[in-house]
C-alpha cells in the first residue's frame, strides 16, 4: 500500500524520506498490515520538482498497489477533485513553525489511517463493494456525490457512522426487477435504471490512448484508494425489458451512443 505526502514543504520531505514507516501509528506497526490490503511504503512527492498530476502518476508506483493513499497540501491545486474519486486523497494542514515534524505527521497518519482501515472493511465485503464501485457518471442519485464527499475526507468525526448511513441508504435502492420472473436484486437509480456487479469476464475495458487516458485506467483498477478487480462490469437494463438505448457519459466523460436494447456492459470506470 503507498502513502505518500505530496508537498513542497521541505522540512516534511526530508522527514518523510529520513522516517518512512517509522512514521506510521505505533497501533497500526504493531498488529501488522493485513487491515490495510498490504504493508505500507510511506513516501513523498516534492511538488517544487514537479507540479503537474501526470508527473505525480508516472512517479507513483501505482500499478502494483493494493491501495494508495495521498496526503497533500495543495501544493498541486485540483488533486483532489482529480483523483479522489480513484485513489483515498485527503488535505492535510503541514506542521507550524517550531512543531515537531514528525509527530504531527503520525498524528495526521493515524486519523487517516483509522478511517482507511473502517473503508478497506467494508470495501472487502461484496454486498458494499458493489456499492462503492457503481459508475460515478452514470448512476443517477444523491447519494453518489454524498458518498464522493466522504470517501474524500477521512479526518472526519464520526467517519465510520458516515460510512454505514450512507450504505444503508444506497441499499435500500437495492431491489427485484418489475415483472420479472427472476429474483436478481438490482440498485436502481433516479432514472430507472437497474445495475448489478456481474461475474461474467467476457468483456474487457478498452485501454486504447487515444481516445482514452491514463486515468480512465486509472478509474478501472483502484476506488477511493482501494485496488478492485477491473475485468467485472456492471450489467445495466430496465425494468419490464424497457429499451437502454442511449447516450452516456463514458470514461473519459465523453457522450457516447449505445445501440443495443436490452442492456449495457458498464465497468466502474462508466466505460461501455
Amino acid at each position: 500500500m503507498i502513502i505518500a505526502f505530496v508537498t513542497g514543504a521541505s522540512k516534511i520531505i526530508e522527514t518523510v524520506t529520513e522516517k518512512r514507516a517509522a512514521l506510521l501509528p505505533a497501533d497500526i506497526r504493531a498488529n501488522g498490515f493485513a487491515e490495510l490490503g498490504g504493508e505500507p511504503v510511506v513516501t513523498a512527492f516534492d511538488t517544487t520538482r514537479a507540479r503537474t498530476v501526470d508527473a505525480l502518476l508516472a512517479w507513483l508506483d501505482w500499478q502494483s498497489a493494493s491501495g494508495v493513499l495521498l496526503l497533500t497540501d495543495d501544493s498541486l491545486p485540483g488533486l483532489v477533485d482529480l483523483l479522489g474519486d480513484h485513489f483515498s486523497v485527503h488535505r492535510f494542514t503541514p506542521p507550524a513553525y517550531g512543531a515537531k515534524t514528525a509527530n504531527q505527521l503520525t498524528a495526521t497518519l493515524s486519523k487517516c489511517l483509522r478511517s482507511y482501515k473502517y473503508l478497506a472493511n467494508r470495501f472487502a465485503d461484496a454486498k458494499y463493494q458493489q456499492i462503492f464501485r457503481l459508475p460515478l457518471r452514470n448512476f443517477d442519485a444523491p447519494e453518489i456525490e454524498r458518498m464522493r464527499l466522504l470517501c474524500r475526507d477521512m479526518t472526519q468525526r464520526n467517519y465510520g457512522r458516515e460510512i454505514d448511513a450512507m450504505l444503508r441508504d444506497m441499499r435500500e435502492r437495492q431491489l427485484p426487477k418489475r415483472a420479472s420472473e427472476y429474483d436478481d436484486l438490482y440498485f436502481v437509480d433516479d432514472a430507472g435504471k437497474h445495475f448489478e456487479l456481474g461475474p461474467e469476464h467476457h468483456a474487457q475495458a478498452d485501454t486504447a490512448m487515444p481516445p482514452h487516458n491514463l486515468l480512465c485506467i486509472i478509474a478501472n483498477r483502484f476506488r477511493f484508494g482501494k485496488w478492485f478487480d477491473g475485468t467485472t462490469h456492471y450489467n445495466v437494463s430496465r425494468a419490464k425489458g424497457a429499451s437502454v438505448v442511449g447516450t452516456y457519459p463514458d470514461c473519459h466523460g465523453a457522450l457516447t451512443a449505445h445501440k443495443k436494447r436490452t442492456h449495457i456492459n458498464m465497468f466502474t470506470s462508466d466505460f461501455f
